[in-house]
C-alpha cells in the first residue's frame, strides 16, 4: 500500500478515528467473522454547501440481512456553482476513493488466503434519482461510474450516499 494512503483518516462510529489500512482490516475482519454470508462493499458520497462543498465519502460493508459497519471521511471542494458541478464532485470523490480502496482491499483479501473466497459485491452509490432536481443527471453520472467498471446504484437504492454519508454532512 502506498505510504500516503496509510494515513488517510476516517471515522467509524464504534472505533473513532482510524487510518485507511485499519478501514481495510476492519472490513476484512467483519467479513471473515461470518465467511458464509454474502457482503456488499459500498462507496458513496454526499455534500452540502455552495461554492465550498463539505464532501463526505463513505466506505460501508453490509452483511446482507445482518447489519454492517461504515467509515467516513470529509473533504472540501471549492469553486462549485451549479447542481451539476456538485453532483460531479460527489461522484468523483466516490470514484477517487474506490480507485484507492478496491485494489488495496483485494490485495489484503488475497493475503488472508481463504478470505478471498468470501462472496461480496462492490458498488458505488450516488445521490441522484429519477425524481427531483437530479433526474436529468442520472444517465450521465451512472455512465461515468460504469465507465470505470463499477456497479452503480441511485436513489432509492444508494444508501451509502443518501443515508450514511448524508448523516455526516455539515
Amino acid at each position: 500500500m502506498p505510504e500516503n494512503l496509510r494515513f488517510l483518516k476516517f471515522i467509524n462510529p464504534s472505533s473513532g478515528e482510524v487510518v485507511f489500512s485499519q478501514v481495510i482490516s476492519q472490513v476484512i475482519d467483519f467479513m471473515i467473522a461470518e465467511p458464509r454470508m454474502h457482503y456488499r462493499v459500498m462507496i458513496g458520497s454526499d455534500s452540502n454547501g455552495t461554492s465550498s462543498l463539505d464532501v463526505v465519502s463513505v466506505v460501508a460493508i453490509h452483511r446482507v440481512g445482518h447489519g454492517g459497519r461504515y467509515f467516513w471521511t470529509r473533504n472540501s471542494v471549492v469553486g462549485i456553482k451549479t447542481l451539476r458541478q456538485k453532483i460531479y464532485a460527489e461522484v468523483q470523490a466516490s470514484l477517487d476513493l474506490a480507485t484507492l480502496f478496491l485494489p488495496a482491499f483485494r490485495a489484503a483479501l488475497e493475503a488472508q488466503g481463504s478470505a478471498s473466497e468470501v462472496p461480496f459485491d462492490f458498488q458505488i452509490h450516488i445521490d441522484v434519482g429519477d425524481q427531483g432536481e437530479t433526474r436529468s443527471l442520472v444517465h450521465e453520472v451512472t455512465g461515468m461510474v460504469r465507465g470505470y467498471g463499477y456497479e452503480v446504484y441511485v436513489k432509492p437504492e444508494s444508501a451509502a450516499a443518501t443515508s450514511v454519508a448524508d448523516r455526516h454532512v455539515r
